[in-house]
């Protein structure tokens, strides 16, 4: 599905060509563009008119790596440092998932700022929000608040998307762990004793 006008106003306002980023910092796009299709930088999180668009922090990680050549090594590091802080698992198979989401752009159409911290704490916090809702307790003031509190984390790390996002038929992460909770439980996630049995 091609986005339609909404959608991409929506993309133009927060994604950038290449070449725009590369003027930025004074930087001829070409070899940039290069390593792209080489698969050893992040791809455009979008593309409109055959032209690839990017988010404005693309050149962050391989900046704090030092070198396209570090850029792996130095992603899988912070990522396994990020997973052992919350109990995640970063193994070979998850670094190299990882790395390949990373490369695609998804994590540049998903997050605000993506990074393996980023994405390692949207995981554990979208996990939180599941294990919270496979029991749901809306009367018990606790769980209401560990679920307010849960969603509004994810909804400063996760984009909401547009509707080009959800045309291949699955399920956003913002529309399932955020916008899905706060729904259902509006109520009580705005007034977490709103629930509550009297006493």
């Amino acid at each position: 599905m091609e986005p339609d006008a909404n959608d991409r106003a929506w993309i133009r306002a927060r994604y950038r060509p290449l070449v725009e980023l590369c003027a930025e910092r004074g930087e001829d796009p070409g070899p940039w563009a290069e390593r792209v299709a080489a698969g050893a930088l992040p791809g455009p999180s979008y593309e409109l008119d055959g032209e690839g668009l990017y988010p404005p922090g693309w050149f962050g990680l391989v900046d704090e790596a030092g070198s396209v050549a570090a850029l792996r090594a130095h992603f899988e590091e912070r990522f396994a440092l990020a997973a052992d802080a919350t109990g995640a698992v970063a193994g070979p198979d998850e670094l190299d998932e990882a790395w390949e989401e990373y490369l695609s752009g998804a994590w540049g159409r998903v997050l605000f700022d993506p990074t393996p911290e980023s994405a390692v704490q949207a995981n554990r916090l979208a996990g939180s929000i599941a294990e919270l809702l496979d029991a749901p307790a809306p009367g018990d003031p606790h769980w209401c608040r560990r679920l307010a509190a849960r969603t509004a984390a994810l909804a400063a790390l996760l984009r909401e998307g547009c509707a080009a996002d959800r045309a291949n038929g699955e399920p956003h992460p913002w529309d399932l762990w955020v916008a899905a909770p706060r729904r259902d439980y509006a109520d009580v996630i705005a007034d977490p004793d709103a629930g509550r049995a009297p006493e």
